[in-house]
C-alpha cells in the first residue's frame, strides 16, 4: 500500500546522505540533529515565560524562570551535550556500524516506524524508571542524581540538566529500542526527535488541557513528572504512569491530586 509507505521520500533522503555522507551523518549529523531537535523543542515553551495569557497553565506558577537560572542551565547543558554526548557518539561510532546500523536502508512502512516508536517508548520507559528509582538511594543521588533536582520548579532546558554519569547512565535506554526494531537512521531520528519532545515537555513546567499526549493511555506528561521535582519522590517512570501505579510510587501524587481536586470542585460550587 503505497499510502503506507514512505517510499515518496525516500529519493530525497538517499540524496541528503549522499551530499553529506553515511559516517559524518551517523556521528556528528546525529548530534546536530539532537540539538536542532532539543532546543527546538525548548523554544516554544521557553516563550510561554513571555504570554501572560498561558500562566495559568504554570504547574507552580509562584515560581519564576529566572534568566540568571536558564543561563547558567543552558551553559551546563551545552558542557554535557559537548564533552560527554559527542565523545560518547565518536567512541561508538565503530560499535554502531558493525551493528548495522546504515542511512541508506530502505526506509520503513508509516505502520512500521510507528510500531518501533511505540515500542521505543516502553522500552525506554521500562529502563528509565528501574534505574531512576535507583538514582534516588544512597550514594547514587547524594552524588549523581542531585544535581537533576536542582531545580524543583522545572523548565524545559532541564531535561538533561544532569551529571555526566546520569546522562551516559539513562542514555542507554534512549538506544535499545531503535537497535532491537531498526537499523536504518532515519527510523533513530526520527525517535530521537520524538523522544527529545517528550522528555521536554516533560519538563517544560506547563500542563495545557489541549495537549494532544492527554489522549494517549497512561501518559504521565508534565504535571506527573513535575510532582516529582517538587517533591523529590516517587513518579519515576520517564513516560507512562502504569509501573509507578503497578509499584505504588505515585500514590502520594494521586492523594495529593484528589484532595486539589476536590479543593477546586468545592470551590466552584459555593
Amino acid at each position: 500500500m503505497e499510502s503506507l509507505s514512505l517510499k515518496f521520500i525516500e529519493p530525497y533522503w538517499f540524496k541528503f546522505v549522499d551530499y553529506y555522507g553515511e559516517d559524518f551523518l551517523i556521528t556528528y549529523g546525529t548530534f546536530i540533529a539532537h540539538e536542532v531537535f532539543y532546543f527546538g523543542s525548548f523554544i516554544p515553551f521557553f516563550l510561554c515565560d513571555f504570554m501572560p495569557f498561558l500562566q495559568k497553565y504554570k504547574i507552580q506558577p509562584t515560581k519564576k524562570n529566572e534568566w540568571k537560572t536558564q543561563l547558567n542551565c543552558i551553559f551546563k547543558v551545552l558542557m554535557t551535550h559537548i564533552f560527554v554526548q559527542l565523545p560518547m557518539m565518536y567512541i561508538f561510532d565503530p560499535a554502531i556500524k558493525a551493528i548495522g546500523l546504515s542511512a541508506r536502508a530502505p526506509l520503513p512502512s508509516i505502520p512500521y516506524l510507528l510500531l518501533t516508536i511505540v515500542c521505543c517508548f516502553l522500552i525506554e520507559d521500562f529502563y528509565f524508571y528501574w534505574v531512576h528509582r535507583a538514582l534516588h538511594h544512597g550514594f547514587w543521588y547524594k552524588h549523581i542524581h542531585k544535581v537533576h533536582h536542582d531545580h524543583a520548579s522545572p523548565f524545559g532546558m532541564t531535561a538533561e540538566y544532569a551529571h555526566p554519569l546520569e546522562t551516559l547512565i539513562l542514555g542507554v535506554g534512549t538506544v535499545i529500542g531503535p537497535f532491537i526494531f531498526s537499523r536504518d537512521l532515519f527510523t533513530l531520528w526520527v525517535w530521537l526527535g520524538t523522544r527529545l519532545f517528550q522528555t521536554v515537555e516533560c519538563h517544560s513546567g506547563y500542563d495545557f488541557p489541549w495537549n494532544p499526549t492527554k489522549l494517549i493511555p497512561f501518559w504521565g506528561g508534565s504535571h506527573f513528572h513535575d510532582f516529582h521535582h517538587e517533591t523529590f519522590v516517587g513518579n519515576y517512570s520517564s513516560t507512562f504512569t502504569y509501573l509507578d501505579k503497578i509499584f505504588g510510587t505515585s500514590d502520594k501524587y494521586y492523594s495529593r491530586k484528589q484532595i486539589r481536586d476536590s479543593k477546586l470542585a468545592a470551590g466552584k460550587s459555593e
